[in-house]
C-alpha cells in the first residue's frame, strides 16, 4: 500500500483508460488542457466524476472505495472490481453474440480483464477463475479462448479455488 494522499474517488490515468476504453494519452491530454481536474500528489489522478459519462460498465457509488483500493494495487480489491465488471458484462452480453463490438460489451470485457489480470498476477485465485469464465464464454475475442479458459481454471484450481477445482475435475477423465 502506498502512503501518498489519494483524493476520494480519484483513480490513475491507467485505470481511467481501462474503465472508459479511452487511451492513457487521451486522459493525459484532457488533464493538460484543463478539461479534467488534476488531483493527487506525485501522480496525476482523475476524478471519478470525469469518468462517469464514458464508463464501459457503470460502477455503483458504494463500490467506489473498492475501486480506489484496486487502483492502488490491492489484489483482493482488483479481483472484486474485476468480478463486478465481468458479472455486469456476462449479464449484458447477448446469448450467442459473436461480435462483441456490435454488442457493446467489448469495452466492458477489457475493463474486467484489466483488473482480473492484475489480481491474477498477484496470485488471486478468484480472479483466475473469472478470467477462465470470460474466456470460456467466448467474451475475450481470441482464437485460443477454450485453451485459455482451461489454463485459467487450472491455475485457479492450483491456487486452491474450490469451484475451479470441481469444474476442472468434471472436464478431466478419471
Amino acid at each position: 500500500m502506498n502512503n501518498t494522499f489519494t483524493p476520494p474517488h480519484a483513480v490513475s490515468q491507467n485505470t481511467a483508460a481501462a474503465l472508459t476504453g479511452r487511451s492513457v494519452r487521451t486522459w493525459q491530454r484532457r488533464v493538460e488542457q484543463g478539461l479534467v481536474e488534476r488531483l493527487g500528489e506525485g501522480r496525476t489522478l482523475v476524478p471519478y466524476a470525469a469518468l462517469v459519462p464514458e464508463l464501459a460498465v457503470p460502477i455503483a457509488p458504494a463500490d467506489l472505495p473498492l475501486l480506489v483500493r484496486a487502483d492502488q494495487g490491492d489484489a483482493a480489491a482488483q479481483a472484486q472490481v474485476g468480478a463486478l465488471l465481468a458479472l455486469a458484462v456476462l449479464q449484458a452480453a447477448p446469448r450467442g453474440q459473436a461480435d462483441l463490438a456490435d454488442s457493446g460489451t467489448s469495452a466492458g470485457v477489457a475493463a474486467a480483464r484489466y483488473f482480473l489480470e492484475q489480481a491474477a498476477q498477484q496470485g488471486e485465485a478468484d480472479a483466475m477463475h473469472w478470467l477462465g469464465l470470460l474466456h470460456a464464454g467466448g467474451l475475450c475475442g481470441d482464437d485460443a479462448g477454450e485453451a485459455l479458459a482451461l489454463m485459467w481454471l487450472a491455475r485457479a484450481s492450483a491456487h486452491g479455488h474450490a469451484l475451479a477445482r470441481e469444474q476442472l475435475a468434471a472436464l478431466l477423465p478419471r
